[in-house]
């Protein structure tokens, strides 16, 4: 039985997971995991091209184990975070936005596990799907916590302005760069099978990738940036 209104953390059959082990654990996994399985799949000799998508490191082998293990375990701590976040920063002035953001923080962990387990390489379409359901909730998540802690902004909070921006870009750049690409090919052409068209889509790629990875790595540093308003708040109730 899972407690999740604890003083400084969930609570597991009496035992306590502190939130600040809990959201590092959570934001450090989803980093190591992407940077390992992309190394990998790149050393590996499995990689198409370069620069390519995260997601292309979900691939048969050894990257793929570290890739669908890293990210089902990430998905699961989301959900947690979702859940615990509200509590833990007290959201209850502001209840539209903490239910805006345990409901897209869910959405997130799970999408997060989903994605996973359909490759882009041979379920692409519906990788895509649960990918940009990733990224948009992992997006909102962020922002509708970040707002909620307008009326007390701290140190975490103006690293959030700083990466929301960055996110919001280039994710923007990441979409405009591969509009094209998808159009002509998917929409036009009718072509489904991954690798085939991230191929012919690669100067496009070659755009899109370093973006994906810039909203990747800004979507990370909001997670970690909760670690200051964490820790603001058990020091306003100590």
């Amino acid at each position: 039985m899972i407690q999740w209104s604890g003083e400084n953390g969930l609570s597991i059959k009496g035992v306590e997971v502190d939130d600040r082990l809990l959201l590092r654990t959570a934001w450090m996994t989803m980093l190591i995991t992407c940077a390992v399985a992309m190394i990998i799949h790149a050393f590996s000799g499995h990689a198409r091209a370069f620069p390519f998508f995260i997601s292309e490191s979900d691939y048969p082998g050894l990257e793929r184990i570290v890739f669908r293990s890293g990210l089902n375990a990430v998905g699961l701590m989301l959900c947690c975070l979702a859940v615990r976040l509200p509590y833990a920063l007290d959201v209850s002035q502001n209840r539209a936005l903490g239910n805006v953001a345990k409901a897209s923080g869910l959405i997130t962990g799970i999408s997060t596990i989903l994605l996973s387990w359909f490759s882009m390489h041979e379920q692409l379409l519906i990788h895509v799907i649960f990918a940009s359901i990733t990224f948009v909730g992992a997006y909102v998540w962020s922002y509708s916590m970040h707002a909620s802690q307008s009326s007390n902004p701290g140190l975490g909070h103006a690293k959030r302005r700083i990466w929301l921006t960055v996110g919001g870009l280039s994710y923007l750049v990441m979409n405009l760069a591969l509009a094209q690409s998808v159009r002509q090919l998917i929409f036009e052409q009718g072509l489904s099978k991954g690798t085939e068209v991230m191929n012919l889509a690669q100067t496009s790629i070659n755009i899109a990738a370093p973006a994906e990875y810039l909203f990747f790595f800004s979507i990370v540093m909001m997670l970690a940036s909760f670690d200051h308003d964490l820790a603001e708040a058990r020091q306003e109730h100590a």
